[in-house]
């Protein structure tokens, strides 16, 4: 393993052991679907488990117990795009191989089962369902090694992979700078869906001014281009519409989704959006 490795293995384990990372977080505690019985509602009690219609008809406070919550299966998946090899403060591919790692740790500290997929068109890789910490160290090894360049995402493909190997409903994290045209509306309607999106400021803001070359990061072919702060503009405004078109789709299918910068502390910043 090397230092980059070491350094994120390191840190996200102190984060997460010493933290509160997955600990108050609802994401990822067992889903309690196993009913029991209708009780008296007490002091303390999760008001989401309130029956409603049993309290209607009782008149006093009504709440559903359940059995002891089931573990939960959660699943990770790197989106591996020519794109992530991008960034002015750090490479969102070394952010995103952090950020799995502070997921991979939370969840297995909950004692719940964990399988991580690599997809760009199709499987890179996919890590078994597993309770092992093993898999941390493989799949941060993984996130920072894969050659990402010349590659794209479909999320179609995506989608039409996780419901052929993913039979139980699950929590997903999906973790990309999410460019392009996506749909995950065929995995969310059954699964408790977050997009993590990974970005840097500069690509949503360049304050270049002059000639440069370009290269796409996915097809690595190059063009001449002028940017000055007229192109930056349209540029913004690009990025700004596309955004706009993501933020309604993760609100029309009910994805909790939210964005860490490379600059951020990448911890603090993903705390933030699993507590909502």
């Amino acid at each position: 393993m090397d230092v980059k490795a070491k350094e994120i293995l390191l840190r996200a384990k102190k984060d997460v052991f010493s933290g509160n990372l997955g600990n108050n977080i609802t994401a990822f505690k067992g889903d309690g679907l196993d009913f029991s019985e209708i009780a008296e509602y007490n002091y303390g009690d999760d008001v989401r488990k309130i029956n409603w219609k049993a309290t209607a008809k009782a008149d006093s406070l009504k709440v559903n117990i359940f059995n002891e919550e089931r573990e939960l299966n959660i699943v990770l998946a790197f989106m591996v795009s020519g794109s992530v090899h991008f960034g002015s403060v750090k490479l969102k591919q070394d952010v995103i191989a952090e950020v799995l790692t502070l997921l991979a740790f939370s969840a297995l500290k909950n004692d719940n089962k964990l399988q991580s997929i690599f997809f760009s068109s199709h499987e890179e890789r996919f890590f078994q369902p597993t309770k092992s910490e093993s898999i941390v160290y493989g799949l941060l090894d993984e996130a920072l090694k894969i050659d990402v360049l010349k590659k794209e995402v479909d999320f179609g493909a995506f989608c039409d992979f996780i419901n052929g190997v993913v039979k139980q409903k699950s929590l997903i994290f999906i973790v990309g700078d999410f460019y392009g045209d996506v749909d995950l509306s065929q995995i969310a309607h059954k699964n408790e869906v977050y997009a993590l999106i990974v970005r840097d400021r500069f690509e949503e803001s360049p304050s270049l001014n002059g000639s440069f070359e370009l290269i796409d990061p996915n097809t690595l072919s190059s063009s001449e281009m002028v940017l000055d702060k007229k192109v930056a503009k349209e540029y913004e405004k690009l990025i700004a519409s596309h955004d706009k078109k993501l933020k309604e789709h993760f609100l029309k299918h009910q994805i909790t989704y939210g964005k860490i910068y490379t600059d951020e502390d990448i911890f603090l910043r993903l705390s933030e959006i699993l507590k909502g």
